[in-house]
């Protein structure tokens, strides 16, 4: 092979590289949810409007050790005697800058948008946050998951307590949230429903 020809090689060759290193550069990174929240009950939004927000929450795989994400907790977890159920363990993924919903009176729909790492999610949800509540475990008021039922409000909670002797009384009781396996490039729409009647309820207990 003379020089001519091996210059134009390794000018094909640099090209090639080049163009590799360009795609690779333009391969997504990140997955994104976006999608419609419908609520309903929204008229109870404006007697709490000043005293919280709502947030649209994505939480890590579920796990018991350590504390994480969204999911099934058997009796005894926590003390030999405590109640287990469904429910949050830990904070959400974004619990540092949630997607925040802004009240509009004649609205009972709001669309949301999030960015995330590709991974495993326990649950998609949305609740309300009280500013003023201590306990992290009942800041939040669950108010819609993502479940296999678009069309069909769950709070994605198992919720008991007992109330003295024994006696186990279980509070909520709705279908669990839809685990989502997400991939770089991913892009997906998803749509589910909410209930603001939880909210009074929630910090009443």
């Amino acid at each position: 092979m003379n020089k001519r020809n091996l210059l134009f090689l390794a000018v094909l060759l640099s090209a090639g590289i080049m163009l590799l290193s360009s795609c690779k550069d333009d391969d997504p990174t990140t997955a994104k949810i976006h999608g419609t929240i419908e609520f309903e009950n929204s008229i109870i939004w404006p007697l709490w409007i000043d005293s919280g927000e709502v947030q649209v929450t994505i939480f890590p795989e579920f796990s018991l050790d350590p504390s994480a994400g969204w999911g099934e907790i058997p009796d005894n977890h926590y003390f030999p005697g405590s109640v287990g159920g469904f429910f949050p363990v830990g904070a959400p993924y974004n619990s540092q800058d949630p997607f925040v919903l802004t009240y509009n009176p004649l609205s009972t729909s709001y669309d949301y948008e999030l960015e995330v790492e590709p991974g495993i999610y326990s649950v998609l949800a949305v609740g309300f946050r009280k500013d003023d509540v201590s306990d992290p475990n009942r800041r939040t008021a669950p108010m819609g998951v993502h479940w296999n039922n678009p069309d069909t409000k769950s709070y994605g909670i198992v919720l008991k307590v007992d109330v003295g002797g024994g006696n186990i009384v279980t509070i909520f009781d709705d279908p669990a949230p839809e685990t989502l396996d997400l991939k770089a490039g991913d892009d997906l729409t998803i749509n589910f429903k909410a209930d603001f009647s939880i909210v009074p309820a929630w910090y009443s207990f």
